[in-house]
């Protein structure tokens, strides 16, 4: 298997296990397991599209980032991702006065508002945390606060 998800439960949280070549592809199988986590076999229409940017101090922070601003934005805009359609995550420099890199991420991806989506949340995730967190360039565990 090149890429994928395996979603499975652990004490009062749910854990989620993702597999792809290169972070990008890990980042976006981890995407869709903490989706499917929520609205289960339902799918998520591909109605909008937006981006998504975020930094983090490095890649395990990245990722929790990433998770965290789609959950901000279901959670404030009522808005559900349904396809990752291109991640970039490259170095940047800090900003003046700072010495230093962080990482970047800017995806595209498509979705829907929670209203036109044809099922409920199944489990609402409150959170990405970094209990247990293991990142590396081609698989990835993340604990969801749930």
């Amino acid at each position: 298997m090149s890429r994928g998800f395996l979603v499975s439960d652990h004490v009062a949280d749910v854990r989620v296990r993702a597999w792809g070549l290169g972070f990008e592809e890990v980042f976006s199988e981890m995407s869709k397991g903490m989706w499917s986590v929520m609205f289960g076999e339902a799918r998520i229409p591909a109605l909008d599209k937006w981006n998504i940017e975020v930094t983090g101090a490095d890649m395990e922070d990245l990722l929790v980032a990433f998770l965290n601003e789609q959950l901000a934005l279901f959670d404030m805009e009522g808005l559900a991702v349904a396809d990752i359609e291109r991640i970039d995550i490259r170095p940047v420099k800090l900003g003046p006065g700072r010495e230093g890199e962080e990482v970047l991420l800017d995806a595209a991806v498509s979705g829907a508002h929670v209203s036109q989506v044809q099922a409920r949340v199944n489990l609402h995730i409150k959170a990405a945390t970094f209990h247990g967190l293991r990142l590396t360039p081609t698989e990835a565990w993340i604990t969801f606060d749930v």
